[in-house]
């Protein structure tokens, strides 16, 4: 199976877009100084997350691309 450029590209864009929406987010809202809630997630749970959505992202991608050739 050969693995274009554009698919590499793609699944680094879409792992750089998921990576980058955690970053930043204290989960605070201003003025509340109540209690935190916490959740925590195993990394294997976090993983397979990661990669159920990079997989759906470029399961939509590639059929793009697929209707546009």
């Amino acid at each position: 199976m050969t693995i274009s450029d554009y698919q590499v590209s793609s699944v680094v864009r879409t792992y750089m877009k998921n990576m980058s929406g955690k970053v930043g987010q204290t989960g605070k809202v201003a003025g509340d100084d109540g209690p935190e809630d916490q959740v925590l997630i195993s990394d294997g749970a976090m993983k397979k997350m990661l990669f159920e959505r990079i997989g759906e992202k470029m399961t939509e991608r590639l059929r793009k691309h697929d209707q546009e050739e």
